[in-house]
């Protein structure tokens, strides 16, 4: 049984391939997790939609950066690794103490999307990327709460391995 309340994230970092900072990031949107449904029907069948349990729909990383930066090299087409690493604040029900734990995400895409942002007279001019993703793992204390790679029929969603059935039967 889990005796934390989630609370905030203290603090982040990004790093590409696992070493480079990159500075200037002001957030990234962490990918939605979205099972593909195919709609059913036929004869004595009301319409309804199947959720395929191992299938999801493509996987996206937006990144905001606080202001216009040239230190991001994300072109010419090439897959990208970035970790991004974070102290994420709870509360102990128990002691009512504060405790921190360790958040990872790692993914691997390519850049999809460039959004300027916008300029005006005091603002920020928040540059966006957004990346599509063909690797993505979020692990909370070294807990995998999600590992899904499209390449190699991985999908592992709050602990269970959703391909160990399909896998097992082709060998």
């Amino acid at each position: 049984m889990n005796n934390n309340i989630p609370g905030l994230i203290v603090d982040s970092i990004v790093r590409q391939d696992g070493t480079n900072e990159l500075v200037g990031v002001a957030t990234v949107t962490l990918p939605d997790v979205e099972n593909v449904t195919e709609e059913m029907s036929g004869m004595g069948v009301n319409k309804f939609n199947e959720v395929l349990a191992s299938e999801f729909n493509p996987l996206t990383l937006g990144m905001k950066f606080m202001g216009p930066t040239a230190n991001v090299g994300f072109s010419k087409g090439k897959t990208t690794s970035l970790v991004i690493t974070s102290s994420v604040d709870s509360f102990n029900k128990t002691t009512h103490e504060q405790e921190e734990k360790k958040l990872v995400c790692s993914i691997k895409g390519k850049l999809q999307k460039r959004t300027g942002g916008e300029i005006g007279r005091g603002n920020k001019n928040e540059m966006e990327l957004e990346f599509s993703l063909t690797y993505y793992k979020l692990e909370l204390d070294g807990i995998v709460l999600y590992e899904i790679d499209v390449f190699n029929k991985k999908a592992i969603v709050d602990g269970e391995d959703l391909y160990a059935t399909t896998n097992n039967i082709l060998g």
